[in-house]
């Protein structure tokens, strides 16, 4: 059993659209009151318990990086909860992907984030990611592009055919932002509304 697979729990979400790791979890896990977890998820039964299926096309899990507050909740994006159709009452399957503990650094572990993209191509790196990987403005992050949803959250089918062809370099502006190249956006295509799925390979400082 892997580590990942011991720390698998499911959780209801609340009504602040948050999920709670389980306190045994969190020990065993290091996801402790203050530290920055990395969370793996996907909605499995919806508020009257009732089995839910994933869409075609669609991502098996989302992914997202947050702080554990004292009491052990962590709270889920608010674009990740309309992506993935997550309200408060439904119960998702979670994984605790990564640990940072309090006031370190690490920019070499791979975070994951989903955002909607501007009217000038651009899409914004979470605080909490740009904290924990030490990313400050003019830092250079090497992006893989894992999956696009167009502005009415319909997936788009061609990221997968051709992934490899759409990593990307970008410079980070002062308000943690990252443009998309022009060409990237053309070939997938990406337009001004779309919710983008990135991983972040490597920050080059």
């Amino acid at each position: 059993m892997s580590e990942v697979e011991k720390f698998k729990f499911e959780a209801e979400v609340d009504g602040e659209c948050r999920i709670r790791i389980p306190p045994d979890l969190q020990k065993a896990s290091g996801a402790l009151a203050g530290s920055i977890v990395t969370i793996k998820m996907k909605p499995i039964m919806d508020q009257e318990r009732k089995p839910l299926e994933i869409q075609p096309k669609m991502p098996e899990n989302f992914e997202f990086t947050d702080r554990v507050d004292e009491e052990g909740f962590v709270r889920i994006p608010d674009m990740i909860g309309r992506s993935s159709g997550t309200s408060p009452g439904f119960t998702v399957s979670a994984s605790v992907e990564h640990v940072l503990r309090a006031e370190k650094k690490e920019p070499a572990y791979k975070y994951e984030f989903l955002d909607k993209v501007d009217e000038e191509g651009r899409i914004t790196i979470p605080g909490v990611i740009r904290s924990s990987a030490g990313i400050g403005s003019g830092d250079v992050v090497s992006i893989r592009l894992r999956h696009v949803l167009d502005s009415e959250n319909r997936p788009v089918e061609r990221i997968e055919e051709f992934v490899d062809k759409f990593d990307f370099s970008s410079r980070v502006d002062e308000e943690g932002r990252i443009n998309i190249p022009e060409e990237v956006r053309e070939a997938v295509p990406i337009a001004s509304g779309s919710v983008v799925t990135v991983k972040m390979e490597k920050v080059m400082g």
